[in-house]
């Protein structure tokens, strides 16, 4: 997922979908769709501003059996902040 103004993003599941939905929407989209996996407004402003600066925003949809390994995973691939959120229903 491209977003104009923002950048290259990889998500999967729940967050792929809401960040899909803020394609195009006014400035704040990508912070106000984090904010709503269940980042507090000052975490879910700072990624945005991340991105907007170049970095890249990997979403990953797990389990709850799977949340170590998959942070496990990001990190040792290079991640320089993982995040960890449980998507409301």
């Amino acid at each position: 997922l491209v977003m104009p103004g923002i950048g290259p993003i990889v998500a999967d599941g729940p967050l792929a979908a809401g960040l899909a939905e803020a394609v195009g929407h006014v400035a704040g989209g990508v912070a106000r769709t984090l904010e709503r996996a269940g980042l507090d407004r000052i975490e879910a402003d700072s990624w945005e501003s991340k991105i907007k600066s170049g970095a890249v925003l990997v979403g990953a949809h797990a389990g709850t059996g799977q949340v170590a390994e998959t942070r496990h995973i990001l990190t040792t691939a290079g991640a320089g902040q993982v995040a960890t959120v449980d998507w409301p229903d």
